[in-house]
């Protein structure tokens, strides 16, 4: 076998042709399969370049486009023949790319990895523009998109189910705050082979992201009981350095306090504090 799924290098490099890669020609004569991506993700082309068991060529392409004047791009090129019907063998035919291309079955294949693969391929990772942390995948694959769904629900037990949207016909699956992190920091983690660098990067920065603590409720973070010696120390202390030496936000503190002169204890915890 020149193509093992067990090994998650190989789960990757299925998951992003699977994607962002190309088969044109025939099995039974000549053909070609290629992968083409930005300049600024060239990196993992090299790192692929070790897992393709044949010789591989890497091409630099510049352009003009609907979108950039002066574009530029790298291909990766192969057309060997038995690791193409691998490929084909694996979901990767010759032909357009499928609408029903699909996770490999009874393989060995390494879910985690191939995953990566597809979202290095077509998925982002990041944040809103209102600073919360996302992780989607956009594909006009349905086995895909389930298969992406089928991962949230294992990774971060919430339930996804999207349809093709009207505009584009596409499948756009996407998870947010706390779920985004925990998809994050499971898809790409330290020591990861291959993986698109610009993309590890942005999963770093999401699965260390954390809720501020006045909405840390929200996302089904643990809230901390007030004692009864924190209580005191409300008293004893100016709202700042209580606030300092109890590890606690203002708003916290100053909430506290003034249901303590109230009376209303609410069973001695914060509603705001994690």
């Amino acid at each position: 076998m020149l193509l093992d799924p067990s090994r998650p290098e190989v789960s990757y490099l299925l998951g992003l042709l699977h994607t962002d890669g190309w088969h044109s020609g025939c099995v039974d004569h000549k053909g070609k399969v290629g992968i083409e991506l930005h300049e600024r993700d060239v990196d993992v082309l090299h790192e692929i370049r070790r897992v393709i068991p044949c010789y591989s060529a890497l091409k630099r392409r510049r352009r003009r486009t609907n979108f950039a004047d002066d574009y530029v791009s790298y291909q990766l090129l192969f057309s060997d023949q038995a690791v193409r019907i691998e490929l084909a063998r694996l979901g990767m035919r010759p032909g357009p790319k499928s609408l029903d291309v699909a996770p490999p079955k009874e393989c060995g294949l390494v879910s985690r990895a191939y995953l990566r693969g597809v979202l290095d391929g077509d998925g982002s990772v990041g944040f809103t523009r209102t600073g919360a942390p996302f992780v989607s995948l956009v594909t006009a694959s349905e086995p895909m998109a389930r298969f992406f769904e089928d991962q949230v629900w294992q990774v971060c037990r919430v339930r996804r189910s999207t349809q093709r949207n009207t505009r584009d016909g596409v499948f756009n699956v996407m998870v947010t705050n706390v779920s985004a992190t925990l998809m994050a920091g499971h898809c790409w983690q330290a020591g990861d082979w291959p993986v698109m660098a610009r993309k590890a990067s942005a999963a770093a920065e999401v699965a260390a992201w954390k809720p501020p603590p006045e909405k840390a409720g929200r996302y089904g973070v643990k809230r901390e009981k007030w004692t009864a010696a924190q209580d005191e120390l409300l008293f004893s202390h100016p709202l700042a350095e209580a606030a300092e030496i109890l590890g606690r936000t203002m708003k916290s503190v100053s909430v506290r306090r003034w249901r303590l002169r109230h009376g209303i204890t609410n069973g001695h915890q914060s509603p705001d504090h994690p």
